[in-house]
């Protein structure tokens, strides 16, 4: 008996017809259920009941075709090959698209509603899959290895020795090519009869047409590498101790410094460095530092230590321009990050190990501030402070910071892996950007913590999925540990491109996503009966009441970067006046909590108060920059001292407009390149930088676009490329003025954006008054 069988998805199965009396068995059912990736065969009894469901006998004669060239029509074949299958494999040569044209043939849609069977699937002994070690043989051997990959993820990255032969390679026109044409073509790249051959490519999916295909040539000894390169990647990826890194750091801040580390070690080591909070500047031989908060918490006596830390050490030699290296903010400085963590510049190995023992006296670390490992726990900055809080999220962010600080198996996750926690009702920690995010729930009269996963910006930008989930306080640092195994196992650790954890989320999809993490975890899961989030709170900005009747203040820090004797000296009042703590937030700013009513009334007179408002200028508080061109090796466009400028520039023209009072906050999220360090996604007014290019001149430049509202799990539409950069504030201004002309009584920004259409809002940024020679952007998507 001859069975078709179409492997598309059954909705195409069902809706847009198939080939008359084709049964459907969607490729996502035949492979295995718990990974994400396109190859992983199914377990022989998940195929034996998919078949046996089908109306299929292990004696049929199967004919297989699917819509993508062929590669998982050619994965069901293998499948059933690798598991016994009695009867003749096909594989309809161009798929659907090709028998339809062929002949004058339409699609049925009928569907054949056949009588179950009792398939039985066992996997042969003699079935063609070859293991890691197998793979290593073969290379050593005499097997021809071949990559079925693109050329371009070839040149990326291949099992050492392999042989390039891309699966459309043989084929013409989305035809298998003649066979003259194949077997010049596989004498071309060394692959003859005689010689074993070895197949891989990411995932098992695609070489699955090449396994196929060299079957139909008659060519016998042809195995395939299951894992595929995942897995000899997975395999190959070094393991990197923490603990042993900073070991090594402390031996050459002590013997030869920067240098004498290189020579020994290789340029490698400085990537590795990342893990123990240690980036290489763009300017050779001086490093970031980056210093961790968790939950953005920081005694009075660590802040100091810090700001010592960087007046002392985070300054610039003289070949690099000394005290005078930076206009506005000078030297000695430091930045507080969207993260809640601090970094400094200029630091050199040769001082690293005196800053890690002033940092161990007081509780410090810089450990997995940065790296692929479990990083800084943001946590709302007014924890324990609001009147509104449900669930006090300093022992959790302790529990969750200590159990991965220093764990050598997670830190060294597939890549960097973000965790927040919010305890009162406005999602102050930002959960919907995190891998991570949880905010308060309850269950059954127990308060704890709905989980949302998968979130995250730069490239492929995705709101965290809500899962469902509740969790008690006591079990969120089982949950981080059951996420980053899950993630260990099935995340890629080949294209860092696409291999953060929303990637994961989105091809498992939310619902299956949570029924994996269950099997991780151990703990039963349970769904929440309330959540109670109810707003989004984009800063602390300004005096508030605390729950216990003293105030916190919240001083804005613009671009977040501020001396380190400034710091320290915050540090000294947050003692003197306060209950001797600092805290930094998510938007870069810092707050000074527990302040009796004199305490408060003292530190709003103090002189420092006045570069660090608690009441700045609508664009001077919601300015965010990441470091930018001034030390980052990606930074196309300098951020810091620019965005300074433009603030106080645009808060000027906003009071001269008339409009500053109508607007607490105008947030211009600045990044200095395509990355999303500050989180430009978020913004009202979202940047990254460019280069451009015209008739007349070129330059710096900024992609803009607008609305962005995380309260509601906006982004920001991108909406023109490449501005000149010395035109943003005249594009910024126009927008405004728009805003304030065409916008409903009481319609935020966002709101405005939204109901505008993209072409106004484009005319409204290309008309702005331009500069001596006209520079229009460019549309981007």
């Amino acid at each position: 008996m001859v069975t078709v069988v179409d492997v598309r998805e059954e909705r195409e199965y069902e809706e847009l017809g198939h080939i008359p009396g084709a049964v459907s068995v969607p490729a996502d059912r035949f492979r295995d259920p718990s990974s994400v990736a396109d190859g992983e065969l199914p377990a022989p009894g998940e195929f034996a009941t998919l078949l046996s469901e089908a109306g299929i006998d292990r004696t049929d004669d199967l004919v297989a075709y699917g819509d993508d060239g062929g590669p998982l029509a050619a994965r069901f074949l293998l499948t059933a090959a690798v598991y016994g299958h009695e009867g003749s494999l096909f594989l309809v040569d161009g798929g659907l698209d090709a028998w339809l044209a062929d002949a004058d043939r339409s699609h049925a849609t009928a569907s054949p509603s056949p009588a179950p069977t009792d398939y039985e699937a066992t996997l042969r002994d003699d079935a063609p899959l070859i293991d890691r070690e197998g793979v290593e043989a073969a290379v050593e051997g005499d097997a021809v290895v071949v990559d079925t990959r693109t050329a371009a993820e070839y040149e990326q990255s291949r099992i050492p020795g392999a042989v390039h032969l891309e699966w459309t390679d043989l084929l013409a026109d989305g035809r298998l090519r003649g066979e003259d044409a194949l077997e010049d073509l596989l004498a071309e790249r060394g692959i003859t009869r005689d010689e074993r051959i070895v197949l891989y490519c990411n995932t098992a999916r695609r070489l699955s047409h090449t396994f196929v295909t060299l079957r139909h040539l008659g060519y016998e000894a042809v195995e395939f590498y299951e894992g595929s390169l995942t897995d000899w990647v997975r395999a190959e990826a070094p393991e990197w101790d923490p603990v042993e890194l900073q070991a090594q750091v402390r031996h050459y801040a002590a013997n030869g410094g920067f240098e004498a580390m290189v020579d020994d070690l290789g340029e490698d080591v400085l990537g590795r460095l990342k893990l123990i909070g240690l980036y290489h500047q763009k300017q050779r031989g001086y490093f970031m530092l980056r210093t961790r908060a968790p939950g953005g918490r920081l005694t009075a006596e660590q802040a100091r230590t810090i700001g010592e830390v960087a007046n002392e050490f985070a300054r610039a030699p003289a070949e690099y321009g000394g005290p005078e290296q930076n206009p506005v903010f000078g030297d000695g400085y430091l930045d507080a990050t969207t993260r809640q963590d601090i970094q400094m510049h200029w630091i050199e190995i040769a001082d690293i190990a005196e800053i890690w023992d002033r940092y161990d006296a007081v509780g410090l670390s810089t450990m997995q501030a940065c790296g692929n490992s479990v990083r800084n726990v943001v946590g709302c900055p007014a924890a324990g402070l609001d009147p509104d809080e449900t669930v006090d999220i300093e022992p959790v962010v302790e529990r969750v910071s200590q159990r991965f600080l220093g764990d050598r198996h997670y830190a060294n996750l597939p890549r960097k892996f973000k965790v927040s926690v919010t305890g009162c009702c406005e999602d102050c920690a930002r959960s919907g950007i995190q891998d991570l995010g949880l905010t308060p729930a309850r269950k059954d009269g127990r308060e704890g913590f709905v989980a949302r996963v998968g979130g995250g910006l730069s490239d492929g930008p995705r709101v965290a999925s809500d899962i469902d989930l509740f969790v008690e306080p006591e079990q969120v640092d089982d949950l981080v540990a059951a996420l980053a195994d899950l993630f260990i196992d099935h995340g890629s650790y080949l294209d860092t491109a696409v291999n953060r954890l929303r990637f994961l989320v989105a091809e498992f999809g939310p619902e299956k996503f949570r029924e994996e993490l269950e099997s991780y975890a151990d703990f039963a899961f349970e769904e929440p009966d309330e959540t109670l989030t109810m707003d989004y709170r984009g800063d602390h900005v300004g005096v508030h009441e605390q729950a216990d009747g003293r105030s916190y203040v919240g001083l804005n820090v613009p671009t977040g970067r501020m001396g380190g004797d400034e710091f320290a000296e915050l540090s000294e009042l947050a003692n003197d006046l306060g209950d001797g703590e600092v805290r930094l937030t998510p938007n870069q700013n810092i707050l000074v909590p527990h302040l009796a009513n004199d305490d408060l009334a003292a530190l709003l007179e103090e002189p420092l108060l006045e570069r660090y408002s608690p009441d700045p200028g609508p664009f001077t508080r919601g300015i965010v920059t990441c470091t930018g061109r001034e030390f980052c090796n990606y930074g196309i466009i300098e951020t810091k001292n620019r965005a300074i400028r433009w603030a106080r520039e645009l808060d000027d023209w906003a009071e001269e407009a008339g409009i500053a009072d109508d607007h607490e906050a105008i947030r211009v999220h600045m990044s200095g390149c395509s990355a999303s360090c500050a989180q430009p996604q978020l913004g009202d007014f979202g940047l990254r930088g460019e280069v451009y290019r015209d008739d007349y001149d070129s330059g710096r430049a900024a992609d803009l676009g607008l609305g962005g509202d995380l309260g509601n799990d906006e982004f920001i539409d991108w909406l023109v490329g490449k501005i000149p950069i010395d035109d943003v504030p005249a594009v910024v201004k126009a927008t405004m003025c728009a805003y304030d002309a065409d916008s409903e009584a009481g319609e935020s920004f966002t709101e405005w954006t939204r109901h505008t259409s993209n072409a106004d809002l484009r005319e409204i940024i290309t008309e702005r008054p331009a500069r001596d020679a006209p520079a229009i952007g460019t549309e981007v998507s």
